[in-house]
């Protein structure tokens, strides 16, 4: 998160997952409302339970 540090109108937040099909990126999910775990877990989560490729 560190090169989006000072982009103005920005804040860099953990949370997110990007979503990939074939190895390409197509869009990501975002989650908030717990802790950085809690919403990365949940993103992991319900990326694996619709059928979502994870990276590496």
């Amino acid at each position: 998160m560190a090169p989006l540090a000072y982009r103005p109108r920005m804040i860099a937040v953990g949370g997110g997952y990007p979503i990939l099909e074939e190895g390409k990126l197509s869009g990501g999910i975002g989650i908030s409302g717990g802790t950085y775990e809690e919403d990365q877990d949940a993103c992991v989560e319900a990326l694996e339970k619709i059928g979502f490729e994870l990276p590496a």
